[in-house]
């Protein structure tokens, strides 16, 4: 019986091919101990497996090299097989070395396969670095929930951001968990998620954390690409088990010993790449795995809407879009990575999230949600130091993205329908079916019969085959997603809305695009029309003739914008007549509201200083770009009057709110006498005429006694503060004070300052007024927007915008004349 010291020369000289048949007699009188199926011995520097049912003998890596050695042994292992004699039999090595060693003899080819990654945008792999993805756990993966449609539609509408999708439905409740954390659990997990979303990212790092140690180390990790798979998993009939024998090079007993134990962690990338037969196989094989070996655990990866068949004994996880901290914590990685000077890196980092996090860049933020997506964001900022001028390239470049070069870049082909169309068809057809939903009232989601019938019409299909595009389209780049059974969206509302543009450019559609500017949601569509529009100009002045159409033929809503007119031709600035007229559109129309919203608590409420916040309607600004409060208030806009008549407006609008007094906390009671007086002395302070300061002077003296009064009156002895049983009361003394002053202060601007008219519009005339004040702020954002528009044109259109018929036409005439 050789030692294991002889053992060790026997087996460097069959390596090298200069054994003897001593050697191989040794061999045999170390196989004859036994009957066992299997000996696995560590000898020096090689670990030996002897597999006698195959006739064959592995040393380290490599089987005998060459055939006459490899036709030795076998016939030894033959002869020792039939003729061996019971002995005492050589130890097995424990599953715990035999883990350690696999794990060891793998260490380096898992770093080398999985320790880097690709960037977007970028031509080298780069380090793995740290993990910018977690796992969104839900009780549902979104496209497997049972949510009513107008119940997601409010969940949209209802978005402070007005905007994202991406948390669609999802409730208050939904729960955040790192994607590291989360393998804890030590279940079986189908992780899902969008083309690009980080899906073979998380693995990487799951299986480079697992190989370094730093988690589940008594455990062998195995990443397992499947589209690799089809090829290299065929000749062992897609069997995991089989390709592991040949990835750990052990024999087939020694692998059904470490998964029959748990020993080991199995991730599978891209279930949604392999597809048709193959596909079908490799499915039904991860399943028979998950069944024959519970204490395994398994990952799996799959595009959301990939699955047709739900895998028993897996939880379903969803990767999360970014957060603004990963959005960040992404960004300066990457350009960390990209730049090989770490501060030049950080200093580009910062420039792009700066211009990234503006307002008017909420659109592209929305995008900037994937790994993919904002991988290609910073590879445009980082060629530019800025975005494109025109935000539709970015979109159309992230279209190409999804609906082309990812998959092509990964060497994936689909197997649907779908791919005969060319990228220009598919375009065609997302923008056919973004365009249908976006001229609906609720322009978001989809019911699943409504997008296959659209599929059908467009591409003169039956429902049937509309049924296989739609799966296909969510399958392969994730444009349109399932957010709950059977009820889809875009994946992004930016997406959408440059579709749309896109649809519209098309100039015999442009008088259908123009028809829609009054509607609040299509402000984006239009702004993307003009950066996209080859006759601009054209575009810009049919804008123009619908947004004077919306009030054309009201005549109360004429005369309104005549005195608004008249007014900006009294005041003295150096601002143009257009901001003007915005500025006093906005504050009349307040005054047309707040009487109105008296009864709604929204109107007014306290920040979190206990300052008073008013919900003032004129939100929007065409040209004014600073607030009120810090820019007309200090006279940053070179006009007293602007400051007064602003100040003035201000106070009457927080008089009409004590119309109802069951709205006021004592608190907030307080607030709106400190902000009257706040605002008259204001007034006091911009006022230059004697008369009219002694007017605003004896308001203000009339509003103080009555409170000071109202103090005296109700205010306890002993301790100072006012009795409770008298408040209700009080309050409502104060309120019937407050509108009769309120009346007083409004007859006196009207009479001196000629504003706070009571026009008493309709419902119908306010609504009216409402969006041809949103069309207006549309038509200013293309003309300000635009480098395109030239100076003498957007002059041209801001000369009449917010004018009446009568003074556009008196203007018209004199041009021609």
């Amino acid at each position: 019986m050789p030692q294991p010291t002889e053992l060790s020369v026997i087996l460097e000289r069959i390596v090298n091919s200069e054994h003897t048949e001593a050697d191989l007699q040794a061999l045999r009188d170390l196989l004859n101990q036994g009957d066992r199926l299997l000996s696995l011995l560590q000898v020096g520097k090689y670990s030996v497996n002897i597999q006698r049912a195959l006739g064959q003998v592995h040393i380290g890596d490599r089987l005998e090299l060459t055939e006459e050695n490899i036709q030795a042994i076998a016939q030894a292992i033959r002869t020792t097989v039939s003729n061996s004699a019971s002995s005492q039999p050589t130890e097995v090595v424990s599953v715990d070395e035999l883990v350690q060693q696999v794990r060891s003899r793998i260490h380096n080819d898992i770093q080398r396969l999985h320790g880097t990654m690709p960037l977007w945008g970028v031509d080298h792999w780069v380090p793995l670095g740290e993990l910018f993805v977690d796992v969104n756990i839900l009780e549902e993966v979104s496209s497997n929930r049972r949510s009513e449609l107008t119940d997601l539609w409010q969940a949209f509408s209802q978005n402070p951001s007005y905007r994202g999708l991406d948390r669609m439905g999802l409730g208050k409740a939904s729960q955040r968990v790192s994607g590291l954390e989360v393998l804890d659990r030590n279940t079986n997990l189908m992780v899902v998620g969008k083309p690009g979303s980080g899906k073979t990212t998380y693995l990487q790092r799951v299986v480079t954390e697992c190989n370094a140690g730093n988690l589940q180390a008594q455990r062998i990790p195995v990443l397992i690409r499947l589209r690799e798979f089809v090829e290299d998993g065929r000749e062992v009939g897609y069997s995991v088990e089989r390709y592991l024998e040949k990835c750990w090079r052990l024999s087939d007993q020694a692998v059904r010993l470490v998964l029959g134990e748990g020993r080991s962690l199995v991730l599978l990338d891209g279930l949604d790449e392999v597809t048709g037969a193959d596909g079908q196989v490799i499915a039904k094989q991860i399943k028979r795995f998950a069944r024959a070996y519970p204490q395994v655990q398994l990952i799996v990866t799959c595009r959301t809407q990939s699955q047709e068949s739900r895998f028993e004994r897996f939880d379903y996880v969803e990767v999360a879009d970014f957060n603004e901290p990963q959005v960040r914590a992404f960004a300066e990685h990457w350009y960390q990575t990209v730049c090989e000077d770490i501060t030049v890196g950080q200093a580009k980092a910062t420039a792009f999230l700066e211009q990234l996090f503006q307002e008017e860049n909420k659109p592209i933020r929305e995008l900037a949600i994937t790994p993919i997506l904002l991988s290609l964001t910073c590879a445009v900022f980082q060629q530019k130091q800025t975005f494109y001028s025109k935000r539709s390239k970015l979109y159309e470049e992230g279209l190409e993205l999804l609906l082309e070069q990812w998959d092509k870049s990964r060497e994936i082909e689909r197997d649907e329908i779908y791919r005969d169309l060319s990228v220009e068809q598919k375009l065609e057809l997302l923008s056919y079916l973004a365009v249908k939903k976006f001229e609906q009232e609720q322009y978001v989601l989809f019911e699943q019969a409504e997008i296959e019938e659209y599929i059908a019409e467009f591409l003169g299909i039956g429902l049937r085959e509309s049924r296989r595009i739609l799966r296909a389209i969510e399958a392969q780049h994730g444009l349109l997603i399932k957010r709950s059974q059977r009820i889809y969206s875009f994946s992004h509302l930016t997406f959408q809305e440059y579709l749309v543009a896109k649809w519209f450019c098309d100039l015999t559609k442009q008088n259908i695009l123009t028809g829609k500017i009054s509607q609040l949601h299509w402000r984006e569509v239009f702004l993307l029309n003009s950066e996209m529009a080859t006759n601009l100009n054209t575009l810009l002045t049919l804008i123009e003739l619908s947004v004077s159409d919306l009030v054309g033929k009201d005549q109360k809503i004429q005369n309104f914008l005549m005195w608004l007119s008249n007014k900006v031709d009294s005041v003295t600035t150096n601002y143009k007549s257009v901001s003007l007229r915005a500025f006093y559109f906005e504050t009349a129309f307040t005054l047309v509201i707040a009487p109105q919203k008296a009864n709604d608590a929204k109107l007014v409420r306290l920040n979190e200083n206990g300052g008073l916040i008013l919900f003032l309607e004129g939100a929007f600004s065409l040209v004014l770009t600073h607030s009120y409060e810090d820019g007309i208030q200090k006279s940053g806009y070179g006009s007293p009057q602007l400051s007064l008549d602003y100040m003035l407006i201000y106070a009457l609008v927080i008089s009409l709110t004590f119309k109802n007094t069951s709205i006021f906390s004592r608190q907030l009671f307080h607030q709106l006498i400190e902000g009257l007086k706040y605002r008259l002395e204001r007034a006091l302070e911009s006022a230059k005429e004697p008369h009219i300061k002694y007017l605003i002077l004896e308001n203000k003296n009339d509003l103080i006694n009555f409170v000071n009064d109202y103090f005296q009156d109700n205010r306890n002895e002993k301790t100072g503060e006012i009795n409770g049983k008298n408040e209700i009361s009080s309050l409502q003394n104060i309120s019937q004070f407050i509108q009769s002053w309120s009346q007083s202060l409004r007859n006196f601007m009207i009479k001196y300052c000629d504003i706070g008219h009571d026009w008493k519009f309709s419902d119908s005339q306010v609504k009216m007024l409402r969006e041809y004040y949103y069309a207006n702020v549309t038509l200013a954002q293309c003309l300000n927007g635009n480098n395109r528009v030239s100076a003498k044109f957007r002059r041209k259109v801001e000369e009449t915008m917010m004018l009446p018929l009568a003074e556009i036409e008196k203007q018209n005439l004199k041009k021609n004349h």
